[in-house]
């Protein structure tokens, strides 16, 4: 039987929206308007967003709540979701909406705690409307903290931010802040056509730094096209008629969607968003944020790269380092080594099969964060990250980094072991249908 004996944290699981965050916590008065700006959770077909409605069917994948290690990953990306036989076979996970399931789950995942983020709700960069995109982000962070209440000892709340108005989002993360949220996510893109390092934004930072809030810079999958000429030929290549697979609008916000758009034109089609979006839009801030020196400006501002994995951090830190040389004499100002900077003020999460990160253990030593990616479709859990580690002869105090102590020097927590031994058995619970 395998069995631990350190604590360990997930710094990157998710939780999938349920109605009740529009049907409970946007007041009523105002329910039917915010419904019209950004409406959308697994239950249903169609997306409000901006005062359109867009056939969503396609979200509704076996990506937000299909993922549990055990299952063989051949057979989920086999079957159509929502298919009778996909419901017979796997269905969707309940602890991604009820927190009492998610703590079964994580005994049998072998977590102790977890930092909290949502799934659709990342989708608000492209919500345009500011007041609509404040109301929500309330409505958000406010049922994820009583979700949290199932076990403040374990489950931790990341919160959102309404980034449309720099202003609304200082009044956020001042309130949750004082709720005890220990992070905030920030999705490295364009929001309303403005990106987040730009200067406008600084204040917000700032009170980052004030409120030692740390920064979750964390990707989504960029599916929109980038023309209205992309437009037309995703839809014909899809042959469906319902053109993009968010929005039926071309709008540019993110590196990802490069890839995404050609491999959508293609056939057959495949959604390559997971695969090197994610990577494309994290390697783009950092880069950006390194080699501009912006980090410089928030002394205490500490932040962690997500949901992006961690293979290509060596790669990024050397180049930018290297061209930052021999560019010197476009600067009016020295900037600090870009793989100093990183080292001192920086996290990036890896997932369990990453074992290049296990070759390298002492490159991600003191800034790797485990994250299990629950309850998505490539979720994995840390009895598989023990395996390979044990398999790569990482050192077991550096294992107990990785796996707990890094994340939890991150975010401020105190540790809590819960778990000491694998599960024989275990089958998650299911969302009635």
């Amino acid at each position: 039987m395998t069995t631990k004996n350190f604590p360990i944290f997930d710094c990157d699981s998710h939780v999938v929206e349920p109605p009740e965050i529009w049907e409970e916590y946007v007041p009523s008065r105002i329910r039917g308007w915010v419904k019209t700006q950004f409406h959308f959770h697994t239950d249903t077909d169609l997306l409000c967003i901006n005062g359109r409605v867009v056939p969503a069917a396609r979200e509704r994948s076996n990506a937000a709540e299909v993922g549990w290690p055990g299952w063989d990953k051949k057979v989920i990306g086999s079957l159509t979701p929502g298919t009778e036989e996909w419901k017979a076979k796997l269905g969707r996970v309940a602890g991604c909406r009820d927190p009492r399931a998610r703590l079964r789950d994580m005994d049998a995942l072998g977590t102790d705690q977890v930092m909290l983020f949502p799934t659709w709700f990342v989708r608000l960069a492209l919500v345009r409307d500011p007041e609509a995109a404040r109301i929500l982000t309330r409505a958000y962070n406010d049922w994820v903290y009583d979700y949290c209440a199932a076990d403040r000892r374990r489950l931790f709340p990341c919160a959102v931010l309404p980034i449309q108005s720099v202003e609304h989002s200082v009044e956020e993360l001042r309130r949750v802040a004082k709720l005890g949220f220990k992070a905030a996510a920030v999705r490295p893109c364009f929001w309303n056509g403005r990106y987040p390092t730009l200067p406008e934004f600084d204040p917000l930072w700032r009170e980052f730094e004030e409120l030692g809030i740390v920064l979750a810079m964390h990707t989504f999958p960029s599916r929109e096209a980038l023309t209205p000429d992309w437009v037309e030929r995703i839809a014909r290549t899809r042959a469906s008629g319902q053109g993009l697979l968010f929005t039926d609008e071309s709008v540019v916000y993110s590196p990802g969607q490069f890839v995404s758009n050609i491999c959508f034109a293609m056939d057959p089609q495949i959604d390559s968003s997971e695969s090197l979006g994610f990577i494309f839009e994290a390697m783009t801030w950092l880069t950006t944020v390194l080699m501009t020196g912006w980090l410089e400006k928030f002394p205490k501002l500490r932040a962690a790269v997500l949901e992006s994995n961690a293979t290509w951090l060596p790669l990024v830190l050397a180049r930018s380092r290297n061209f930052l040389d021999l560019y010197a004499f476009q600067r009016g100002r020295a900037i600090k080594d870009p793989v100093e900077t990183f080292y001192e003020r920086c996290f990036i999460a890896f997932e369990s099969d990453e074992e290049p990160v296990y070759r390298m253990w002492d490159v991600y030593e003191n800034v790797g964060i485990w994250s299990s990616d629950y309850p998505h479709h490539d979720a994995e859990d840390a009895w598989e990250a023990l395996e390979l580690m044990e398999r790569h002869k990482v050192p077991s105090d550096v294992q107990a980094k990785l796996l707990g102590e890094n994340a939890r020097r991150l975010y401020g927590i105190d540790p809590l072991l819960v778990v000491n031994e694998r599960f024989e058995a275990h089958e998650p619970a299911k969302l009635p249908w």
